[in-house]
């Protein structure tokens, strides 16, 4: 990631972008159920950041680190949380007394 953002050559946008993803990754890295998964992590800040950057050509993006941050967190829900929530979405005619 970090050789990635170094092609910008703004080493102040480069640590903001990495201190980015190191926090986001780092609360995930922590649990046990998540060790050993740091490439699928790195993957998803590759994909938040073509996001991020494909989306500043279309839109207004005030606030690029923000933007960046908002679809890394929603990769990473996506990517480890999605099953969670499809094991307990019920529909309400299915629930039985």
């Amino acid at each position: 990631m970090m050789n990635i953002l170094s092609l910008t050559r703004d080493i102040s946008k480069t640590r903001e972008f990495f201190g980015i993803y190191r926090a986001l990754s780092g609360r995930m890295l922590k649990f046990e159920i998540y060790k050993g998964k740091e490439d699928v992590f790195e993957d998803l800040a590759y994909r938040a950041m073509r996001i991020s950057v494909m989306a500043m050509k279309t839109k207004n993006i005030r606030n690029f680190p923000g933007y960046f941050s908002g679809v890394l967190r929603e990769l990473i829900d996506e990517t480890f949380l999605g099953d969670v929530y499809q094991g307990y979405s019920v529909l309400v005619q299915n629930l039985h007394w």
